[in-house]
């Protein structure tokens, strides 16, 4: 795969909080962004599959959301709750 440089502007703290990733893993800075923009991507193709699939099949509840992320083993998030920063 070939690569190109580019310029992004990163809030300090999220910058910040990429280095110390890409420190702890020993790979680079660059390696810590493409991967998280890489699962962006891939999360975008989860929600496209998902409106799909809902459109076709009706909309899940939230009892149907909170039991496919226990089987799924992630934790459930009720609508309007963030996740907690990893730490």
């Amino acid at each position: 795969m070939s690569t190109e440089r580019v310029t992004v502007s990163l809030p300090d703290e999220l910058r910040r909080a990429a280095a110390g990733i890409a420190e702890e893993r020993g790979v680079s800075f660059s390696a810590v962004v493409a991967e998280a923009l890489a699962g962006w991507m891939r999360g975008r193709l989860v929600d496209a599959w998902l409106a799909e699939h809902q459109s076709e099949h009706g909309t899940f509840d939230e009892a149907e959301l909170h039991d496919l992320a226990l089987d799924a083993g992630v934790p459930y998030l009720p609508p309007g709750r963030r996740a907690e920063p990893a730490a």
